[in-house]
């Protein structure tokens, strides 16, 4: 999991009409590194069958989140995080973060009030919504972090 540090340097996500979420600063910092866009939605089966997934791409109609820094009202970090429709009344309170999860490195959702039932950390980070035959970023597990 993320530590308190990471935490801290992070940014709030607003989300239009839906609550805020929490961006840890490992996950801003591995946005970046893969070009600055990351969209999250929620789709079939998945970890748990809960559904959710990242893609580095985003559909037509993705709701923006407003970026800032706890306490300002806005920052511009080069950075654009979307949601779907069906995933963003879910997220209030959530925790995006990037870390080694089940021994590969991955954007995971450390927290998510709205979701009942356990964490789940064992999401697909690209592809299709496919379940486990959606490939992670690092199913290679050669350590994303150390590019």
């Amino acid at each position: 999991m993320g530590s308190p540090e990471a935490l801290g340097r992070g940014l709030e996500a607003s989300i239009p009409k839906h609550g805020t979420f929490i961006v840890t600063g490992d996950a801003l910092a591995m946005i970046g590194v893969f070009g600055g866009l990351l969209h999250c939605y929620q789709g079939q089966g998945g970890c748990r069958r809960q559904g959710l997934y990242f893609s580095r791409t985003e559909p037509k109609k993705p709701i923006r989140c407003q970026l800032s820094a706890p306490g300002t009202s806005g920052r511009d970090e080069g950075i654009v995080i979307s949601v779907s429709h069906e995933l963003a009344a879910k997220l209030d309170g959530a925790v995006l973060d990037f870390g080694t999860f089940n021994k590969m490195q991955r954007f995971v959702w450390l927290a998510m009030p709205a979701v009942k039932g356990p964490a789940c950390t064992c999401l697909r980070s690209i592809g299709p919504s496919a379940g486990k035959r959606s490939p992670c970023l690092d199913d290679q597990g050669i350590g994303l972090s150390d590019l």
